[in-house]
């Protein structure tokens, strides 16, 4: 006998049926993207180590905007 789980899957039958095959990566297959970049900003090295400190200045918005890109990068590295 073979019982729905509710989700798609049978149970106890260990094999994907079609929507988790849908769902599964492909390792495989790569993707190329076109991206172009632009210079939006200068933002002084002593804003961003000002907002580091936790201190404002005039440029803490652009400092923190250029320190959430950085680690979003680095974390995508990973």
């Amino acid at each position: 006998m073979c019982r729905n789980s509710g989700n798609g899957s049978p149970v106890g039958n260990g094999s994907p049926n079609e929507t988790d095959k849908k769902r599964m990566r492909r390792a495989f297959q790569s993707k190329t993207f076109k991206v172009e970049m632009s210079f939006a900003a200068k933002i002084p090295m002593q804003a961003i180590a000002a907002a580091l400190r936790g201190q404002e200045s005039e440029n803490s918005q652009e400092a923190l905007r250029v320190l959430d890109i950085i680690l979003r990068q680095h974390a995508a590295k990973q």
